[in-house]
C-alpha cells in the first residue's frame, strides 16, 4: 500500500467548544511519505532505518482538538527518528510503547520507552527517538497553557511560568496505573463517533479537565509537592474579594492601595493575606491575570487585524518591553510568535 489516509473534521477544532473533533489516519510503506505526513501534522522528522531495503510499513493517526488529542504510531522496521530543533510551542506530549521498545535521547540523556516506562517531552531542543522492529506507540498531546491554568486552579493561586514535568514517566506504581486507565478511557472516548465527548462540548470540557488534572497529580513536576501537600486553611474573604476585583478591572491602572480599599482591609493586611494563602503578592497576581488574558487574546486574534501593542495595552500593560519579557518568561515564546502561530 503506497499511501492512504482518512481525515474528518469541521468547524473550529481548537477548543472543547468546537462542533467536531479532528480525525486523521495514515498508512504508507514509503519513507518519504511518512516523513511528509509527520512534518505536516506533528513536526519535522528525519527517519533513518537501521537496515537498507527494509519496508517501513508505517501508520500514524490522531483524534482530538488542539488542546487535547490522542495519537498512535507504528513502524514496521527498526529505525531512528530525528526531530529537528524548533521554537517552543504550546504542546506537551506523553508517549508510551504498547508493543516493542524505544528510547528518547534528549539533552545528552537517554530515557527508556518500553514496558512500564513512558516519556514526556515538549518541542524545542533536538530530540532523537529510537524504535524497535514492529514498534507500536501511543500517547496524549496536551496544551501547556491549559495545564498551567488547571494547576493554578488546583493550587488556588496563579503560578509563575510553566509546569515543568520530568521526562521519564514511571507507569508501574499506583499513580502511573491510574494514568494509564485514564489514557485508555480518553482514547476510547475520542475515537468513538457516538461518545459524549465527540458530540457534546460540555463533555469535551469535562474530559479535558479530567485528563489534565490526572496528569498533574500522577506525574512529577515543579509544583507536585505543593499540589500534594495537605490543604491550607480557608482563604480569607478579603483575599477572594481582592481577586474578584482584580479579575473585573485587570485592564485598568490599579494600585495596591485601591485594591486594598475595595477588599476592605489595609494594604499591609492584603499583602500578608496574599503571601500566606496565595504565595504571591496582589500586584504579582494582577500581573499574571493580565498575562493570561493577553495570552488568550493573542491565541484568538487574527494577525491581519490585531497587533501585539493593541492587545498588550487592552490588557493593562503600559510598558511594552516589560510585557514582552514577562510574556516570554511565562509562556516560552514571544507575543508575536503566539499571534502568528499557525492555527
Amino acid at each position: 500500500m503506497a499511501g492512504s489516509r482518512h481525515s474528518n473534521g469541521g468547524g473550529d477544532a481548537s477548543s472543547p467548544e468546537s462542533s467536531l473533533i479532528a480525525e486523521y489516519n495514515f498508512r504508507t510503506a514509503r519513507l518519504d511519505e511518512f516523513e511528509h505526513v509527520l512534518k505536516n501534522t506533528v513536526t519535522e522528522h528525519r527517519l533513518s532505518p537501521y537496515s537498507r531495503g527494509v519496508t517501513v510499513d508505517g501508520e500514524f493517526g490522531f483524534n482530538g482538538w488542539s488542546d487535547l488529542s490522542v495519537f498512535h504510531v507504528r513502524f514496521g522496521c527498526k529505525l531512528e527518528a530525528e526531530l529537528a530543533p524548533e521554537d517552543s510551542d504550546d504542546r506537551i506530549g506523553f508517549a508510551m510503547n504498547t508493543e516493542g521498545s524505544g528510547q528518547l535521547l534528549l539533552r545528552g540523556r537517554e530515557y527508556q520507552n518500553v514496558g512500564q516506562m513512558g516519556v514526556v517531552f515538549t518541542s524545542g531542543p533536538p530530540r532523537i527517538l529510537r524504535f524497535s522492529e514492529d514498534c507500536h506507540g501511543s500517547g496524549v498531546m496536551m496544551s501547556r497553557h491549559r495545564i498551567a491554568e488547571y494547576c493554578s486552579k488546583l493550587l488556588g493561586h496563579e503560578i509563575d511560568g510553566q509546569v515543568e514535568f520530568e521526562t521519564q514517566f514511571r507507569l508501574d506504581d499506583a499513580a502511573g496505573q491510574s494514568w494509564l486507565r485514564l489514557v485508555q478511557y480518553t482514547t476510547g472516548e475520542l475515537r468513538d463517533p457516538m461518545s459524549l465527548a465527540r458530540r457534546l462540548p460540555a463533555a469535551r470540557q469535562q474530559l479535558e479537565q479530567m485528563v489534565v488534572t490526572g496528569f498533574l497529580l500522577a506525574h512529577s513536576h515543579n509544583y507536585s509537592n505543593e499540589l500534594l501537600r495537605p490543604q491550607s486553611p480557608a482563604v480569607p474573604y478579603y483575599v477572594r474579594r481582592a481577586e474578584a476585583y482584580i479579575e473585573a478591572h485587570f485592564s485598568e491602572p490599579l494600585s495596591l492601595a485601591e485594591i486594598a480599599a475595595q477588599a476592605g482591609v489595609s494594604a499591609r493586611s492584603l499583602q500578608n493575606g496574599f503571601q500566606n494563602f496565595r504565595h504571591t503578592t496582589p500586584m504579582a497576581f494582577l500581573r499574571q491575570m493580565r498575562l493570561q488574558h493577553a495570552h488568550r487574546a493573542l491565541l484568538k486574534a487574527a494577525p491581519a487585524f490585531a497587533t501585539v501593542t493593541d492587545i498588550a495595552v487592552s490588557c493593562g500593560f503600559g510598558h511594552l518591553g516589560e510585557f514582552a519579557t514577562l510574556y516570554k518568561r511565562t509562556f516560552g515564546e514571544t507575543p508575536r510568535q503566539t499571534l502568528h502561530r499557525i492555527r
